[in-house]
């Protein structure tokens, strides 16, 4: 399995409905066989506050992580199309367009064996 990892600003006074996005988003009878069906076995979404500001860290974890965001971008179905327009409202982000930013890469990774 492949990780990636992605970080966003969250413009001020998002952050309480991004919380609450994905509260939603997690009651759904979808959410999970979504997030599977793109390949997930492992997805995590961090808050980190800065003194420039907050900072949202999303963690993927599936064997091609590139072709899960691309699969994502392009899905018509009711979840991922909603997420996309939730996080494009609240962050600014258009995950249905190839990122102009190179993705994560790894400087460290240590796993006990």
């Amino acid at each position: 399995m492949s990780v990636l990892a992605m970080t966003l600003p969250i413009p001020e006074g998002k952050l309480k409905a991004l919380e609450n996005h994905i509260v939603e988003a997690k009651k759904r009878d979808d959410f999970e066989d979504t997030l599977r069906g793109f390949g997930l076995t492992h997805e995590s979404w961090h808050v980190q506050s800065t003194p420039l500001g907050e900072l949202l860290i999303m963690v993927f974890e599936c064997d091609d992580p590139l072709s899960m965001l691309a699969e994502f971008s392009q899905s018509q179905k009711e979840l991922p199309t909603w997420q996309r327009s939730v996080l494009k409202d609240l962050l600014g982000i258009d995950l249905s367009e190839p990122s102009p930013e190179p993705p994560s890469r790894v400087i460290f990774d240590w796993t006990d064996k």
